[in-house]
């Protein structure tokens, strides 16, 4: 039984760099390319809709909010009333 075992390691021995060679140096044949049509986007119903921007909101009064927005971001904070001590006595 030892002679047909030391004849199948070295069968397998041989094989398996053969099989190895033969597999690195095969090209597969280039895939198809992928097609995907794009999606489809439904329309929005009625009621998600954005309703129309009314007459007496212009483009100005958008920009004049973000100037007033920028203004107050731009003020410094620290001119608040100091803070008194937190384990103070609180005066009514």
């Amino acid at each position: 039984m030892k002679p047909n075992a030391s004849r199948l390691g070295r069968a397998a021995g041989l094989l398996l760099p053969l099989l190895l060679a033969t597999a690195c140096a095969s090209v597969p044949p280039p895939l198809p390319p992928l097609v995907v049509p794009p999606a489809a986007i439904p329309s929005l119903p009625a009621q998600a809709r954005q309703p129309t921007t009314p007459a007496e909101c212009s483009p100005t009064c958008s920009d004049g909010w973000k100037r007033l927005v920028e203004s107050l971001l731009q003020k410094p904070t620290a001119a608040a009333l100091p803070a008194g001590p937190a384990n103070g006595l609180t005066e009514r």
